[in-house]
């Protein structure tokens, strides 16, 4: 039986999911479920994850792959296996199957679901390709998996899609928006090579590596902050300053990094590269099941 799911989760098509890629988002849509008052025991909550998280993130990261064709690092693998014609196909599939556990939770979530799905298409494919501008992925990223993606884990305790705008939820949203953002920089900088060679202008080449990840540190600082006001009225100043400590070693780490980024050294920039989001997306989840678990 090992044998079996071994195969299973080693063959190619599966591996280009990324599905330990994907834990790292788990703090955006567990902000969403936090601020709007749901906790884990709502069944629909780990439904919702599901959806996302393996489905929908997973399937999206398998089309960016076969349309980038990458031979070097990408988010979560370092020797990304080939693709061809198959792994569209499976793409599509795995994030359709998604869409029933969406409609099951309800009509606001499966809105943001389908939201984040005709992203995830516009953002690889030719016709429109976001990612191939600088100013409008990070829009795209921004207001996709970190607004969208936080909106979806909101729509579980609160179906009705008219509280988003109720100041809450809107903070909520620009705090997962300018995190994305930073880590989003961050995904980006030992890829410049692979990213030169196709044609996609990303903020690391249009300023260079070093200021990229300066500015990266930037939009975590103002995220954390904004974040960190939140919490001080919800759980108070002992976790507030617990948090801003979290984000203060998260920002000189990266600017340790940025002073001494070489951008030649791609396999190293890979490694600290996935060092640092997974440390960023631990440190959080960690904070936010502390408080869903009631």
């Amino acid at each position: 039986m090992f044998a079996i799911v071994r195969s299973v989760f080693m063959h190619r098509y599966v591996r280009h999911l990324r599905l330990n890629f994907n834990l790292f988002l788990s703090p955006i849509f567990l902000w969403g479920v936090l601020l709007a008052g749901g906790g884990l025991v709502d069944i629909r909550v780990w439904f919702g994850y599901l959806a996302l998280h393996l489905f929908l993130y997973g399937g999206a990261n398998a089309f960016n792959s076969f349309y980038d064709r990458d031979e070097g690092p990408i988010g979560g693998l370092l020797e990304p296996p080939p693709v061809d014609r198959g792994l569209l196909w499976f793409s599509l599939i795995m994030q359709l199957l998604g869409l029933p556990l969406a409609l099951w939770i309800g009509w606001g979530f499966t809105v943001a679901w389908l939201l984040l799905f005709l992203a995830s298409i516009a953002y690889s494919h030719p016709l429109v390709r976001l990612k191939a501008n600088p100013a409008v992925s990070l829009v795209a990223v921004a207001l996709g998996q970190g607004g969208v993606g936080f909106a979806a884990g909101w729509l579980i305790p609160e179906p009705d899609p008219l509280t988003l705008l109720e100041s809450r939820a809107l903070l909520g949203v620009l705090t997962t928006s300018l995190i994305l953002v930073g880590l989003y920089i961050v995904t980006q900088s030992y890829q410049t090579v692979e990213d030169r060679k196709r044609g996609d202008m990303t903020l690391p080449l249009l300023l260079g590596p070093r200021r990229a990840l300066l500015g990266a540190c930037v939009a975590l600082g103002v995220g954390g902050s904004v974040m960190a006001t939140w919490v001080v009225r919800l759980f108070g100043w002992d976790w507030a300053l617990l948090l801003i400590a979290f984000f203060g070693l998260l920002g000189a780490w990266l600017i340790y990094w940025a002073l001494r980024f070489e951008e030649a050294d791609v396999v190293a920039n890979f490694r600290t590269t996935m060092r640092y989001v997974a440390v960023s997306s631990a440190g959080l989840g960690l904070f936010l099941l502390a408080h869903l678990i009631r």
